[in-house]
């Protein structure tokens, strides 16, 4: 190799275009000028010292010292240029999340957001796990600010929402209402406490915005799913959703789902939405506010389709009977309700068996 120009400057080369691949006699594989110019600290840290050094050895083999000055000078003006152009260009309005658009659209300035019911263990710290678990639950809204949506807006929101949470014991209403289950006699506890949310949505004053076809349920498992977590496991804005092992509450439909009735016969139909209904499952605390909310506030969907890709659980005054069916062969995934949509991990399954019949 020619020894090194020193302190020349070739004529002319002023502007980055007058640089090329010609600029050194030496390019590591895989690079050029073009790459040289847009590279990142990582594609630097990539190449080996030797790499990196024969690189700028054949930048002051072609140019001279002066001349690799002269480019380093060009090219601090050129990226100081389109970070300036970038800076000025207006950016795309962020979409609107769906819960947001609700919120501004029916509750703004009233109380929205879910009844919970406390069950199980009484020994367990209850304050501590409601403010952890609101923590959790109000991811979305730290999520929102950080996407660069206005920051008073999304705290107005958080002000409003709320789990209004619930000891089962209390129906809600100073008055009995007509047809309440409440009473020891009746023997199922998802029952019993549909009933008390019953008696609660028809009791004076209950805020429309947390009138919804569910409710959520801190049971033991969820209170431990929360309390037990350790520090570095907690959720954050930017945690990939339908991971197992997620923080998570029971949700309960309020009402059983009836089955669709055939226009014939007049007799329940079988299969479908029937056989899809779940009436309790696991929901990840972090996507309640931004994905159950809405979508039951508006009925989306029914709650057949809403629960046809999740397991179900049990609730049962014996919390060693809160379990799935102990016969479901799914898969794990599947014991967690993260969203409305067919879970990524059926769309693969989905494509799977197309393959297999194409």
């Amino acid at each position: 190799m020619p020894a090194p120009r020193q302190n020349q400057v070739p004529p002319g080369l002023t502007q980055l275009s007058d640089y090329s691949d010609a600029s050194s006699s030496y390019w590591p594989p895989g690079w050029n000028f073009h790459r040289f110019v847009h590279a990142t600290a990582e594609d630097y840290e990539a190449l080996s010292d030797d790499e990196r050094a024969k690189m700028q050895a054949g930048f002051r083999n072609v140019l001279g010292e002066d001349g690799v000055g002269e480019m380093a000078r060009v090219i601090w003006q050129e990226q100081l240029r389109r970070e300036q152009e970038a800076s000025s260009t207006p950016r795309p309005p962020l979409p609107t999340p769906d819960w947001l658009k609700t919120w501004k659209r029916f509750y703004r300035g009233r109380p929205w957001g879910f009844v919970a019911y406390r069950i199980g263990d009484t020994s367990i710290d209850h304050e501590e796990f409601q403010n952890r678990i609101k923590k959790i639950v109000e991811l979305p809204f730290d999520a929102a600010v950080e996407q660069g949506h206005v920051a008073d807006e999304i705290a107005e929101a958080r002000s409003t929402f709320e789990i209004r949470w619930v000891d089962p014991e209390d129906n809600g209403s100073s008055e009995s209402t007509e047809g309440d289950t409440t009473s020891p006699g009746v023997v199922d506890p998802v029952e019993r406490l549909r009933a008390n949310y019953r008696a609660l949505r028809e009791s004076d004053g209950f805020p429309p915005g947390l009138h919804l076809p569910l409710f959520l349920c801190a049971s033991p498992g969820a209170m431990a799913s929360v309390l037990d977590m350790p520090p570095s496991s907690q959720p954050g804005t930017k945690s990939p959703r339908w991971r197992p092992g997620a923080p998570f509450l029971l949700v309960v439909a309020a009402e059983d789902q009836q089955s669709p009735v055939d226009d014939e016969t007049g007799e329940p139909s079988g299969g479908g939405e029937k056989e899809w209904f779940k009436p309790v499952f696991k929901a990840a605390a972090e996507v309640l506010a931004e994905e159950m909310w809405w979508v039951a506030e508006r009925q989306i969907t029914s709650m057949g389709k809403l629960t046809r890709f999740i397991r179900g659980v049990a609730i049962s005054d014996d919390p060693s009977l809160e379990n799935g069916d102990a016969n479901d062969d799914s898969d794990e995934l599947d014991d967690m309700w993260w969203s409305a949509h067919r879970p990524p991990h059926r769309m693969k399954e989905r494509r799977r068996m197309l393959v297999r019949e194409s």
